[in-house]
């Protein structure tokens, strides 16, 4: 490849210990409700965190999964067959529950069976329970009773830690000019800080250039995001 280096496009590993995330006005209260849930007297035993793609919402519950020990599955994975082996650990993670279908009767079950053996379950999703497409009214009343915790749109002080983790998962040090030139010109979004730190660190190594302003200024301006 003539003119610049041959850029592999690596899995990354992002840190997903307690250590490794940010606190901020948007997700403390998250943040909070996983460090103490569950704390014995829960009427039902279902949190349910909802909050924007890329906000953290894996990040909180892996911090979750590291405390309590829980097992973690999909939606498609709630089946009645599957019930007794999905809290066998004991505690269960499931994500992203509007992202795709799932067995309303199953979830159903899984929640009367979690209670029945003191067990805790954690759903993630975009939007609150009240606007997954659920039909079955014994479920809309679980889901009604369950603890809910927001992860609120982000502020710039979360903005500016997403974008110093996400370089930082990339090995990449970045220097606060370059951080701070980046929140005043991206989308108010995760989502767009995500795809903007790809953007640059892809570039940089592709051109062995040094992730500097006038480098992510110029990069910018090339791919109309200014």
């Amino acid at each position: 490849m003539s003119g610049g280096q041959l850029v592999f496009d690596l899995p990354l590993t992002p840190g997903m210990g307690r250590e490794d995330f940010f606190e901020t006005p948007a997700n403390r209260q998250a943040l909070a409700m996983v460090e103490r849930w569950p704390i014995g007297d829960e009427r039902s035993p279902l949190l349910i965190i909802h909050g924007p793609p890329g906000s953290g919402k894996t990040h909180l519950s892996e911090i979750w999964r590291a405390r309590t020990g829980a097992l973690k599955a999909a939606p498609e994975d709630i089946l009645t067959a599957n019930l007794p082996a999905l809290l066998g650990g004991g505690h269960l993670v499931v994500e992203d529950m509007q992202a795709g279908g799932f067995d309303e009767t199953a979830l159903f079950h899984l929640i009367n069976l979690a209670r029945e053996q003191r067990a805790w379950v954690l759903l993630t999703a975009a939007a609150p329970a009240a606007q997954w497409p659920v039909t079955l009214p014994d479920l809309k009343s679980r889901l009604a009773a369950a603890m809910v915790a927001e992860i609120t749109a982000p502020d710039d002080e979360l903005l500016r830690a997403v974008l110093v983790k996400l370089f930082t998962d990339r090995q990449l040090r970045v220097k606060e000019e370059v951080i701070a030139y980046l929140l005043r010109r991206m989308e108010r979004s995760l989502a767009a800080a995500r795809a903007l730190v790809a953007l640059i660190d892809h570039a940089a190594l592709q051109r062995k250039a040094e992730i500097t302003r006038p480098f992510v200024a110029r990069l910018l301006k090339e791919k109309g995001l200014t």
